[in-house]
């Protein structure tokens, strides 16, 4: 501020998703959804009335109002943002694209100040508007601006200190007030957004000298504490805007309350949550909080019980007891919950919210105090009061109807390349799935090919994403999961796969896929029935009997496609080798028959033909070395071999995937040679799953396949047009290139991309991600380092 059974199985995954929220959503009060759906009503149709007022404002945002008059600010006022945002929570709740589109205007009037150094508000201004716009639309455009504001944010950092400065005040060395913690949540976005950690690593450095530092023995907080900036020792602790230094400022509480909470979302660090159970305790169980738990404006004030209240500071405390309740057990989390609920009620009630609408000069909340030592909004309407309970009901919506209270996007993982990996697959992967899981890909995903006959793409396209997607992060689904930031987005993504699969097979949904018309859907059923081999447990598994049975039926019937003397082969393979391991049955011929050719198309050195002539493209990685391994694996678990021996094919893989390490440059860049150069970096299929089966040579250690691989992902996801404005995957190789994707590329095509992120179900203490970063053979050798000669597999 400026101032076992499948059912059983499914249920155990849903169970996993949703324990942080569990045991209080069995703890709801009667009669709180009315509640909660009348303030959202009224909610909407305010902030719209707003917007009527404001709509002819250019660049102008509301802040308050006085005597019966409307206060405006421009965008470089600290509260800015919050309007933008209320739309855009009240755009989650309503679906009406009117509320979207006066969203987006008021969005748009600040973004600007995605370029401010100056203070920290950058994120109050940013994440608010810009923030929820973008979780809300996926919009490209959003993304880059949130990026920005978060390298501005980040300016203010200082080692020493280990804080960001919050004012340029003469006043103090180095302000840094409890309100910050709040700007920390943009920063732990952009590390989810770019993999790029240091934005986390800050925010976590500002969290831990804020715990340290701010705060009394008995959880209450200071509003300033000022550092030297030479030493990082503690000049000053005071209360700028509180009766004095030692007491305790109400809307200070709750910044500390509510910081603390979303830090401990976005970290999974424990003693963030200890120290925000005890910030809440002290709240909770304070002498002087009203009956109504809005508290008085400062909890010390002289004149209580007449002091001012201030709704603003009983708003931010609603929105974060609602939250915090999620993530504690027992008595505590039921008393969190409590407190919550009382406060939404409390200000949903008349004596807090707008009578009517159009009231209250359009704001929701009335009772509001601003700065009482300098009295102005005092007993006032206040942006940031109407934001955080509007915030509060649509995360108490969420708790009734089952769902996550609020979704976690932070830094994925401590591990630098792991969370850049990480990073990329979400971008990459949310839209579709997203959209699949809620029956709307074919709604949604836009098609894109230079096809001249556009409907036989799009018959086709729809079930190439699901099952490129699927084959690329199956083994990372595969790991399960767990209680770790990483772990509760692989239980969403679990979620969101078998969603998207049982409607996929399901004649009734609108994303019903095609499996046997035209020849290209035998190609993405081998891919889907790869990634159920490689998530057996975690997908296979657990979908429901009938979506197991539509599974099998629609793979059986691709059987009506005959495959070219080609790589296709074994797309034919690949399907009986699924049904070989579901059903116990498949037609044995196809697959003899993949390998017996396969076996004459060798050329030598770890490369095979694509039929009987050699290609010079990725096709041995995106397809042929894979499958065959995944195929032979089969075989061998059954007793037999075919005319490639299983451990033959084994020391090849890992012969081409030595080539394939080599082929990286210094850079991050490779070869732009053969066809399908659309599927960017899923031309190194093979590399990574060499590195995931643990069969990489002796001299290519995994730290250096990690870093190169590493390097190539950044590379062309960073590059400017990859993605369409609402985040799907466009047709090219560094960038949006409409030319390099052939006539059977459309943009299903594009998600065989994933196939990189095979080393993904290595767990995060594996070697392969534990290791140091290490350089890769070009690196190495343009650096003039000596290397070991390369040779030739002679088999």
């Amino acid at each position: 501020m400026r101032v076992m059974g499948n059912k059983k199985k499914t249920l155990i995954i849903s169970l996993v998703l949703l324990v942080c929220f569990a045991s209080s959503a069995c703890a709801v009060s009667k009669g709180m959804k009315k509640v909660v759906d009348e303030a959202l009503d009224f909610s909407v149709k305010q902030s719209m009335s707003m917007f009527s007022e404001m709509q002819g404002q250019v660049g102008i945002l509301p802040r308050t109002a006085k005597d019966g008059k409307m206060i405006t600010c421009e965008s470089p006022w600290w509260t800015s943002g919050f309007y933008p945002g209320t739309l855009w929570y009240c755009y989650e709740y309503s679906n009406d694209p009117q509320v979207r589109a006066a969203a987006e205007e008021m969005t748009s009037r600040v973004e600007r100040q995605k370029y401010t150094t100056s203070n920290h508000d950058v994120g109050f201004i940013i994440n608010c508007s810009f923030g929820n716009g973008y979780r809300l639309t996926r919009n490209e455009a959003y993304r880059e601006v949130i990026e920005t504001a978060a390298k501005s944010l980040s300016t203010r950092f200082h080692p020493v200190t280990g804080c960001t400065r919050s004012w340029n005040s003469k006043r103090w060395q180095f302000s840094v007030i409890i309100d910050n913690m709040m700007n920390l949540e943009l920063l732990t976005v952009a590390s989810s957004m770019t993999g790029d950690n240091s934005y986390y690593k800050k925010a976590k450095s500002h969290a831990d000298r804020t715990m340290i530092n701010h705060f009394r023995p008995d959880g209450s907080s200071y509003h300033v504490v000022s550092y030297d900036t030479i030493t990082g020792k503690v000049l000053n602790q005071v209360t700028h805007q509180g009766v004095n230094d030692q007491s305790a400022w109400s809307r200070g509480q709750a910044w500390g309350l509510y910081g603390f909470t979303m830090m401990y979302r976005q970290t999974g660090k424990k003693e963030y949550l200890d120290h925000a159970i005890k910030v809440g305790k002290f709240i909770m169980n304070h002498p002087r909080l009203p009956k109504d738990k809005i508290p008085y404006w400062d909890f010390d004030a002289p004149n209580i019980p007449k002091a001012d209240r201030d709704a603003s500071a009983g708003a931010i405390m609603a929105s974060a007891f609602v939250e915090l309740s999620t993530y504690v057990s027992g008595e505590l989390g039921k008393q969190f919950l409590s407190i919550g609920e009382q406060q939404i009620k409390s200000l949903a009630s008349l004596a807090y919210r707008a009578k009517k609408v159009g009231d209250n000069n359009h704001f929701i909340i009335q009772h509001c105090t601003g700065f009482m030592g300098k009295q102005y909004e005092i007993d006032a309407p206040l942006t940031y009061a109407d934001y955080y309970f509007v915030e509060a009901l649509i995360r108490y919506k969420n708790l009734l109807e089952g769902r996550p209270v609020v979704q976690t996007i932070t830094a994925f993982s401590e591990n630098e390349d792991r969370s850049a990996w990480l990073s990329a697959l979400h971008r990459i992967s949310y839209p579709l799935l997203s959209n699949m899981a809620k029956g709307e890909l074919r709604k949604n995903m836009p098609v894109e090919s230079i096809a001249a006959d556009m409907q036989k793409r799009r018959e086709v396209t729809h079930l190439e994403a699901l099952g490129r997607l699927i084959t690329g992060i199956s083994a990372w689904l595969e790991l399960g999961p767990d209680s770790t930031i990483e772990g509760r987005l692989r239980a969403e993504y679990i979620d969101l796969s078998l969603k998207s699969i049982a409607n996929g097979v399901n004649p009734a949904s609108p994303d019903y896929l095609n499996f046997n018309k035209g020849r290209q859907p035998l190609v993405d059923a081998a891919f889907l029935a790869h990634g159920l081999l490689r998530a057996r447990t975690q997908l296979w598994d657990k979908l429901d009997k009938t979506t197991q049975e539509r599974v099998i039926k629609e793979l059986k019937s691709s059987r009506v496609i005959k495959p070219s003397e080609t790589n296709w082969l074994f797309f034919a393979a690949m399907v009986e080798a699924a049904l070989k391991e579901f059903t116990g049955e498949w037609e044995y011929e196809r697959v003899k028959y993949a390998c017996d050719r396969f076996a004459q198309w060798y050329k030598g050195d770890g490369w095979y033909g694509d039929g009987a002539d050699f290609h010079l493209d990725y096709y041995n990685s995106f397809v042929i070395h894979p499958m065959m391994v995944e195929v032979l694996t089969v075989m061998k678990k059954h007793g037999l071999e075919g005319a490639i021996p299983y451990e033959l094919e084994l020391s090849r893989y890992a012969r081409y995937a030595e080539q394939q390490e080599r082929l990286i440059s210094p850079e991050g860049t490779f070869p732009i040679v053969g066809r399908s150069l659309a599927y960017r970096f899923g031309a190194f299929h093979a590399l990574s799953d060499v590195a995931y089966r643990k069969l990489l040579p002796s001299k290519v250690t995994p730290a250096q396949v990690r870093c190169a691989l590493t390097a190539v992902i950044n590379r062309q996801i960073n590059a400017p047009g990859t993605f369409n404005p609402e985040g799907w995957l466009r047709v090219g190789f560094a960038g949006y290139q409409p030319h390099i994707g052939e006539t059977y590329i459309s943009t299903g095509s594009l998600y065989l991309c994933t196939a990189v992120f095979v080393a993904l179900g290595l767990p995060e203490s594996d070697v392969y991600w534990s290791s140091p970063a290490t350089a890769w053979t070009c690196k190495k050798g343009w650096e003039g380092i000596d290397l070991d000669v390369d040779k030739a597999l002679k088999k």
